[in-house]
């Protein structure tokens, strides 16, 4: 009678068991189906998507560091020209400002002087194919 008890309680063990891996195979196969069914599996089966998708996401880097570089640098020209009210600071920045507006006053005088340099070379080709 006790061994028949054993075996009794073993045989309901074992189909709790088994009850509990049907249960565990049936939530796994509904994961795969869901995985399945995810888009990026889409977009790998379809290399073209992948691509698009790509680019877009390179654009959108790309205009997003436009867009923070922009911002950051208002910012800190506009503490610059706080700190420029700072009697040290001040002086510091007048100076590197008015050496920044040489340079850029040279660059386009020497653009003047190019314009005028490539006028000339182009009279006198004309003057020497006559």
């Amino acid at each position: 009678m006790k061994n028949n008890m054993n075996e009794c309680s073993h045989s309901m063990e074992h189909v709790k068991a088994e009850k509990n891996l049907i249960k565990a195979v049936n939530e796994m196969t509904e994961q795969v189906e869901r995985l399945r069914e995810m888009e990026l599996l889409q977009v790998l089966k379809h290399p073209w998507k992948l691509v698009w998708y790509s680019l877009l996401k390179g654009l959108m880097i790309g205009f997003g560091s436009v867009i923070g570089a922009t911002v950051l640098i208002t910012i800190f020209v506009y503490l610059l020209a706080e700190l420029s009210t700072i009697p040290v600071l001040g002086d510091f920045l007048d100076n590197i400002l008015s050496k920044t507006e040489t340079a850029q006053q040279d660059t386009a005088k020497g653009n003047i002087l190019l314009d005028q340099y490539n006028e000339t070379k182009k009279s006198l080709e004309n003057i020497n194919n006559q």
